[in-house]
């Protein structure tokens, strides 16, 4: 009995180091976390290194209890008029990373889609994420009307630089984690739930993803008129491209990220860490 106990304790203790250095590993490069998870109040936090200021659409998305087994607080969008804003330009903060071939970007959440084509909008897409705008498009986590997985990287005009889909990928009114990677020369490739293998997948076709944006970053909306109903959580965004491990630690990783030290030095909240 002694020993089998030593075992099991010896397991764990060798275990720590894997551990800590993930959590060392998914905060370089963090950009943003909103948690989603405040319950009330006219904005949503950034525990991000950068701390963004946000703002609610006039008409505010609503948080609800999320009615999953470790999120207990998300926000609901409408797919008519909700949405979270973060101008990281005028904030002298803007993400640059997806046309830096050093560096690529991640974007990934909890979402759960209620319904789509919502919005009068003639795409048959909606984003979870999304930064754009006329002659600034830049990129987006998307949801397609065949409840399929996707994201988008643009030209400043709009034309895909890589832009995958997979069809029925998404349950209807079910949580699912999905996050979207895209660099320079690789292109994007879209994960859900933290399996190794993407659902989707295209390779960057040459033309350059755009340079000169700054228009802010939406959650649930893009600025012409695509907007997503669905209940989101855990929104993170990366100026690299994150590993399946480190995804893994994102998705199983509750409200466990936040600013504790000068200068927003981010620390792992361990005991706020909620297994799947």
């Amino acid at each position: 009995m002694y020993r089998f106990m030593f075992f099991i304790f010896a397991i764990a203790v060798f275990s720590l180091p894997t551990l800590f250095v993930n959590a060392a590993d998914i905060e370089d490069g963090l950009w943003m976390y909103l948690p989603l998870n405040e319950g009330e109040g006219e904005k949503v936090t950034d525990h991000g290194p950068n701390n963004f200021e946000t703002e609610l659409s006039e008409t505010p998305p609503q948080w609800v209890s999320a009615g999953h087994n470790n999120i207990g607080t998300a926000m609901e969008f409408d797919g008519t008029s909700n949405y979270v804003k973060i101008d990281m330009a005028s904030q002298n903060k803007d993400i640059d990373s997806h046309f830096d071939s050093e560096k690529g970007l991640t974007i990934c959440a909890w979402v759960k889609v209620l319904n789509v084509g919502t919005d009068a909008h003639g795409q048959t897409r909606q984003p979870v994420v999304m930064k754009g705008g006329a002659n600034q498009w830049e990129f987006a986590l998307y949801i397609y009307d065949n409840f399929g997985a996707g994201m988008s990287v643009w030209t400043c005009p709009g034309s895909g630089v890589s832009e995958p889909s997979t069809a029925d990928t998404v349950p209807e009114s079910n949580w699912i984690h999905q996050c979207g990677t895209f660099k320079l020369t690789e292109g994007v490739k879209v994960y859900l739930n933290g399996e190794e293998e993407p659902v989707a997948q295209a390779p960057d076709n040459g033309n350059g993803p755009c340079e000169a944006g700054e228009r802010p970053v939406f959650i649930a909306h893009r600025e012409d008129g695509q907007w997503l109903n669905a209940v989101i959580a855990e929104v993170y965004m990366w100026e690299r491209v994150i590993d399946i491990d480190e995804m893994n630690l994102a998705m199983n990783t509750i409200g466990g990220l936040t600013p504790v030290e000068p200068g927003g030095k981010l620390t792992t909240t361990w005991g706020n860490i909620k297994r799947r």
